[in-house]
């Protein structure tokens, strides 16, 4: 007879895997918690932008706020910009290191138990049971459960070989500078900047700022070359160079569902291919996943085939968002930086801002559409 030390393992302690873990404890679930990291919220490389509608929906911690965001100026290549301003919050920047500690303190009140400083070497999942060896301080030992969730993030790549990889991703990278106060959230485009995306200058703590990009390749270089370019330059009072780096997946894994296993948040590619964003919609897979679990046991049923309603689920929810955010992000990454004028020097007077003000922060769908079909006739993809 199997002897299972936890009912459900849960691979990845950030928000979504800390979240879901606290959707089963709370149900009376034995979960189990594996974190890589010695500590909650470390080496976390995030802009810190996250929606009030995300806020709002999740009941998230608000004392991890750092301030509001009220205010967006995006320039094109040619120093032509546009204001985005709202007279409420549309999101927050939050200390992420905070932000992660809050919603993992949640899961262990609810009676989670936490493993940390566990490295998962393997993943295995049979009829029988979901398998994994952990390192830890040079010590091994293999846990087994009924079921497993995996919320590791990118490096899900490396773990499971059930599973398709990652392929389609970019990378993120990202430093912090004492700089110049502002209000703003500022966004950059151009090919001598970020070639194929964007990069960004994020008002943190007062006097300081994330600054940081996503693109294909050379992210340090890139971000190097845009530290030390006009456009910030003489913003930054100082800098010690450090840099965090990590891939960002821009599309979704072709399976989400195995025997005994779910995977979930940036480990699934449920990220959004606009922006590299993952909380608010990794967050709604977890409630997704949780739910479709706290079945398997009512049901004693831990199938793929039980469980592949997981994925109906989510891609009825995110399916078309996702897919809208890639086709904008293929056509875009193909802009010349005359397009990429042209394309803000339209929103700028054609009757497109009212169009982006009414849009979700999160849910970009809508005006994605809006824009492909509002700009085909003016040729602004000629030559694409």
């Amino acid at each position: 007879m199997e002897h299972y030390k936890h009912d459900v393992i849960v691979i990845g302690a950030g928000p979504v895997g800390s979240y879901t873990a606290f959707l089963l404890a709370r149900k009376g679930i034995n979960v189990g918690l594996f974190e890589k990291n010695d500590t909650i919220g470390e080496n976390v490389n995030c802009s810190g932008i996250i929606s009030k509608e995300c806020y709002d929906r999740f009941n998230l911690p608000e004392k991890s706020i750092i301030r509001p965001i009220n205010k967006i100026k995006a320039y094109s290549p040619s120093g032509n910009y546009i204001q985005y301003n709202s007279e409420y919050p549309l999101a927050y920047i939050v200390d992420r290191t905070y932000f992660d500690k809050e919603i993992n303190k949640k899961a262990l009140n609810s009676g989670v138990i936490a493993y940390l400083g566990c490295k998962v070497k393997y993943i295995e999942n049979t009829r029988n049971s979901f398998r994994i060896k952990i390192v830890s301080k040079n010590h091994e030992e293999e846990f087994k459960a009924k079921a497993g969730i995996i919320a590791t993030g990118f490096e899900f790549n490396n773990l499971f070989h059930n599973s398709k990889k990652i392929v389609d991703f970019l990378f993120g990278v990202q430093t912090e500078a004492d700089f110049e106060e502002s209000d703003n959230v500022e966004v950059f485009f151009g090919k001598n900047i970020a070639p194929g995306s964007f990069s960004w200058v994020i008002p943190s703590v007062k006097g300081y700022a994330k600054i940081g990009m996503l693109v294909k390749s050379k992210p340090v270089d890139c971000l190097k070359n845009f530290m030390n370019s006009d456009l910030i330059s003489k913003r930054v009072k100082s800098w010690d160079g450090v840099m965090k780096c990590s891939p960002v997946p821009i599309k979704p894994i072709q399976k989400t569902y195995y025997e005994r296993t779910l995977i979930v948040g940036e480990a699934a590619g449920q990220v959004k291919a606009t922006t590299g964003g993952g909380i608010y919609f990794g967050l709604l897979c977890a409630e997704i996943a949780a739910q479709t679990v706290i079945n398997s046991f009512k049901n004693n049923n831990f199938t793929e085939e039980y469980l592949k309603i997981y994925e109906h689920k989510w891609k009825e929810i995110l399916s078309t968002e996702l897919k809208a955010g890639l086709v904008l992000r293929n056509i875009f990454s193909k802009f010349s930086d005359k397009q990429i004028d042209k394309l803000l020097d339209l929103a700028k007077r054609d009757g497109i801002m009212p169009i982006i003000k009414n849009a979700g922060f999160d849910w970009h769908k809508d005006i994605i559409y809006y824009l492909i079909n509002h700009l085909m006739p003016k040729n602004i993809f000629k030559g694409l």
